[in-house]
């Protein structure tokens, strides 16, 4: 080979490390925003998981999969409507957040904002039980319900909960109190850490809103 082919080759390879970084290096724009995300709380995963909403209903008794995600991001809470003390504090500022963004700038869509209770009690918390109850934080709100399905998706989206026997045959649960976070592309994104509060959770999803578009870490 001539001297001339060696330089192309070689310079062939050394574009190829860089072509790499191009393609794969997260933009500035996303790298801050994960920043902002992580200083509010957020744990983001490194990649996001597909789900499978297999055998779940919301609580009018419809299917509740994938469909129900698209366009929106999903800021969901698995508890129980007998819960005492964080279940409904975290609902109530889930709802106080929706509030303050339709309250807010026009360049956010508050359409794409959703509140979801997934219930882990699904023996007492019927679909007709979980309607009354999400509505109680927002109209928009929505109760989701599966009989069989839910110990794998809760465990899948790091939100652990444990049966917890008292008296006679009452029973109550101890679970985990962090907000899941679903994006518009029906994928688990992350969640956010206790504690919560409205404008922490409207900031969170003003800065998630742009990145539907950027397809964050697809």
């Amino acid at each position: 080979m001539k001297p001339f082919g060696y330089v192309i080759l070689i310079g062939l390879f050394s574009l190829g490390p860089l072509v790499f970084l191009l393609e794969y290096l997260p933009n500035s724009e996303e790298s801050r925003a994960k920043e902002k995300l992580e200083e509010m709380g957020v744990v983001l995963l490194d990649r996001p998981v597909e789900l499978d909403l297999s055998g779940f209903i919301d609580h009018t008794k419809q299917p509740f999969g994938p469909q129900n995600l698209e366009g929106k991001w999903t800021f969901a809470y698995f508890g129980f409507t007998r819960c005492p003390d964080f279940c409904p504090t975290t609902m109530f500022v889930l709802g106080k957040a929706e509030q303050s963004l339709n309250k807010g700038a026009p360049e956010f869509n508050p359409d794409a904002f959703q509140g979801v209770l997934f219930t882990i009690d699904p023996t007492r918390d019927l679909p007709e039980d979980l309607g009354p109850y999400v509505a109680a934080f927002s109209e928009r709100f929505v109760g989701v319900w599966s009989d069989r399905g839910i110990d794998g998706l809760a465990q899948k989206l790091d939100a652990v909960f444990e049966k917890v026997p008292l008296s006679g045959d009452g029973y109550m649960f101890d679970h985990t109190s962090n907000i899941v976070i679903l994006g518009p592309d029906a994928r688990y994104y992350g969640y956010i850490r206790r504690p919560h509060k409205p404008e922490q959770i409207a900031e969170i999803f003003k800065t998630l809103q742009p990145m539907a578009e950027s397809k964050l870490d697809s």
